[in-house]
């Protein structure tokens, strides 16, 4: 319990960072939707494909292959690593370590994914098919987003502010650089219980939510 104070301490300590992210997923999200919508002919023809080709995609095979065999613990298991090793730290933490350029790669990031998921999300439920897409889908795909993207928030916050550390020291009352970096990645460590805490959450919601609907 100390440790989660302290990462909800750091989390309110750096509150304009985690509001900024928030703000460009939530815009980015609404110009994906948006292209989709108004059926922008260059978007659709990338999106398409990369819907259609989720069931063939590597990273998610394991996780059909596993509701096959009826192993609900290792979809959620290998979810949580994936989403954690991947869409968490290696694309939005780790550049971090990159002095202002890292930042600004996080925040690239963010916003790609923002607009990727705006867009798949928006063309899903435009394409028609054999069974109508229930509410009990609906609040499956909310759940795993705000839980899942909510962890994202955080990661990128922890990069960002890596980043920013070395180059405005200052934000750390010090003269140093490399003393605010050290404090930087002390509070990544705290900002990552909270995001730990949501990829578990995200994943047992997401993949006990797709087997249960699952036939």
């Amino acid at each position: 319990m100390r440790f989660l104070n302290e990462s909800l301490k750091t989390a309110k300590k750096m509150k304009g960072l985690l509001l900024l992210i928030t703000v460009l997923y939530i815009i980015s999200y609404l110009i994906g939707y948006i292209v989709i919508r108004i059926q922008v002919p260059s978007i659709l023809g990338f999106i398409e494909p990369m819907l259609e080709g989720i069931s063939t995609n590597p990273v998610y095979t394991p996780i059909i292959s596993a509701f096959e065999d009826r192993n609900l613990a290792f979809a959620i298991l290998y979810t949580f690593i994936v989403n954690l090793s991947a869409g968490a730290f290696a694309t939005t933490t780790l550049p971090g370590i990159i002095p202002l350029i890292g930042a600004a790669i996080s925040g690239l990031v963010t916003i790609f994914r923002g607009f990727i998921i705006g867009a798949l999300f928006t063309y899903a439920a435009s394409i028609e098919t054999e069974a109508p897409v229930g509410i009990e889908w609906m609040i499956v795909a909310l759940g795993t987003l705000i839980l899942e993207l909510g962890a994202y928030v955080f990661s990128a916050t922890a990069g960002i502010n890596l980043s920013l550390s070395s180059i405005f020291p200052n934000r750390y009352f010090s003269e140093s650089r490399k003393i605010a970096f050290k404090e930087a990645l002390k509070d990544a460590g705290r900002l990552y219980i909270i995001v730990v805490i949501l990829l578990v959450l995200g994943a047992i919601w997401e993949m006990t939510g797709l087997y249960l609907l699952m036939p």
